[in-house]
């Protein structure tokens, strides 16, 4: 029997489902102990309100939301701006009309992140970047919002990478009730069975739907060709394989849609590795090490005791200051053995092993100014490079997340914008997302930089390095004979480096031209008051000739009267 799409898609997801499975205990591990309440590993777990977190100790839970605050803050605050866009020469971004259009793009970008949900998104996906390696966000255009997006846990997708061990193909399981189903794709797309469901006010039934998204590079039996798009979507009822409707939907897209960011990541795997996977042992034995310290302190308080046993059928209180009445003054309950365990060094292990699970997560780094003890005798530049030393340690993880989270949202966001403006620059419609770009800018690839805290953090050294350069050489030149060392100082291109990376706005900054201009007007200035001022004293100096008296004995008349 010849194979169809669904066979197809039915093999791909059972392959990747494979491929998931080495990972699935060690996440389950790693929910348990920094995230119970999120994951996904079975597709009926869906709006299920048991009991999950039982940990005796929550030093793992309080340390990976710290982790998330402040990777949210760091690198994506929606209280500042955290990224601007730049033409490929940097020689261009002094031309107004770029500058001015790449200002109004931001602006409009900035808009859109906000009305979407990005920022209710982002700090999930920190945390299971965080925990778990990997997190995946799917990106979709919206009519309302230009985009929106939806978060999705672990367990409940997979993933595959391509040949550059890039993220290209994702897949899901999962459950809907009747009333979702219909809402999402529209009762004519449905199968007969939900139909009727539907019809029959039956809405809370539920159906196992399987979604995948992969290149749209190879033909498919039963699914239409998609021609003009890159990547393919395709939902399906698991079962139902009878009559039209037997696809939900299929769709195209432009960019991969899904944000499949990670952590770190080994050569060839498909998934990543993270803090948490470090920390999980600590966090195993932080627990154990929580039970055998309230074990010990339950027996100082109510040690096991010994009585004899003319008393089993006494009533005896052991609540503190009751009276028991007894006759013989040996029938009294005594501590099986003394009870002296060492509580202070168990606490002491408790806190080496929390100390070693906030390491792992960066809390010290995050709060380094609060944790820090000397942060009372410690100057604000010693305390600034302390900050910017610990930020380093992120260098690597924000590559990652600037390739595989951040650029491909704000690519994906700016390409929604063009294609929903681009009608109006032809003058079909008369509404535009963005305004058209100058012919400078047509069809040429925008350059992202990224200016938030931690990405400034990277640059740092950079300009700490030039800030030490100009005081050396601003010194030198308070030396004798080394007052021309100023002249090697480069002012302008200085000031455009430390704006770049320092993220200050486009519109605080000159051009070239226009700090030419302002530089001719203000010679132009001293030059006038120059020519004033000439003028004035060589009226002042006429007025005292004329006053001057000319007759008698004087140098002045003795001069006038030889020249006469």
């Amino acid at each position: 029997m010849a194979k169809t799409g669904r066979d197809y898609f039915d093999y791909r997801l059972e392959q990747m489902r494979s491929e998931r499975s080495s990972w699935t205990t060690h996440w389950r591990d790693l929910n348990k102990n920094f995230q119970p309440r999120r994951g996904k590993f079975d597709t009926s777990d869906t709006n299920k309100g048991n009991k999950r977190n039982q940990l005796s100790n929550n030093t793992p839970l309080f340390a990976k939301r710290v982790l998330r605050a402040g990777m949210m803050t760091g690198a994506t605050s929606p209280a500042r701006p955290w990224f601007k866009l730049g033409p490929p020469d940097p020689d261009m971004a002094d031309f107004g009309p770029v500058r001015g259009w790449l200002d109004d793009v931001q602006d409009v970008m900035y808009r859109v992140f906000a009305s979407s949900g990005l920022y209710r998104a982002l700090p999930s996906i920190y945390e299971e970047c965080g925990t778990v390696g990997t997190a995946a966000m799917l990106q979709e255009e919206d009519f309302e919002n230009v985009t929106r997006f939806t978060v999705f846990t672990v367990g409940e997708y997979m993933l595959d990478i391509n040949g550059k061990n890039m993220v290209d193909t994702f897949a899901r399981e999962y459950q809907q009730t009747v009333h979702q189903i219909v809402t999402k794709f529209g009762l004519e797309n449905c199968s007969d069975n939900i139909k009727q469901l539907f019809e029959s006010g039956n809405l809370s039934s539920r159906f196992e739907i399987r979604h995948i998204i992969e290149p749209n590079d190879k033909p498919v039996d039963d699914i239409p060709r998609l021609e003009g798009f890159a990547f393919r979507s395709v939902y399906y009822e698991t079962g139902n394989r009878a009559g039209f409707n037997q696809y939900l939907s299929v769709k195209g897209y432009h960019e991969f849609p899904v944000l499949a960011p990670r952590w770190d990541t080994k050569p060839g795997d498909t998934y990543g590795i993270c803090p948490g996977m470090d920390a999980l042992g600590d966090a195993f034995a932080l627990q154990v090490q929580e039970k055998e310290k309230g074990k010990a302190v339950a027996k100082m308080v109510a040690p096991p005791t010994t009585a004899p046993s003319a008393l089993r059928n006494t009533q005896i209180s052991l609540l503190p200051g009751a009276n028991n009445f007894t006759d013989d003054p040996n029938n009294v309950f005594r501590a099986i053995y003394q009870i002296n365990p060492r509580v202070e060094e168990l606490a002491g292990d408790i806190s080496r092993t929390e100390d070693r699970i906030n390491r792992a997560f960066y809390v010290d780094m995050f709060l380094m100014i609060q944790n820090d003890n000397r942060n009372q005798r410690a100057t604000a530049t010693e305390i600034a490079e302390k900050h910017e030393e610990k930020l380093l340690q992120l260098g690597p993880v924000l590559e990652n997340l600037n390739d595989e989270l951040l650029d491909p949202i704000i690519n994906r966001t700016f390409n929604m914008l063009v294609r929903a403006s681009e009608p109006g620059w032809k003058g079909f419609t008369d509404k535009m997302m963005i305004p058209p770009p100058p012919p400078e800018l047509e069809n040429v690839e925008l350059r992202v930089e990224y200016t938030s805290i931690l990405a400034q953090a990277q640059k740092m050294v950079a300009t700490s390095a030039v800030e030490r350069w100009v005081g050396f050489v601003g010194n030198m030149a308070t030396i004798p004979g080394l007052e021309d060392s100023t002249d090697k100082i480069n002012g302008d291109e200085i000031a455009d480096l430390m704006a770049r990376d320092l993220g200050v706005p486009n519109a605080a900054v000159f051009t070239d031209d226009e700090a030419a201009e302002k530089r001719q007007a203000r010679a132009e200035t001293m030059q006038q008051q120059q020519m004033a001022e000439q003028t004035a004293q060589m009226a002042d100096s006429a007025k005292v000739l004329s006053e001057t008296e000319t007759t008698g004995n004087s140098v002045l008349s003795d001069i006038i009267g030889a020249n006469s």
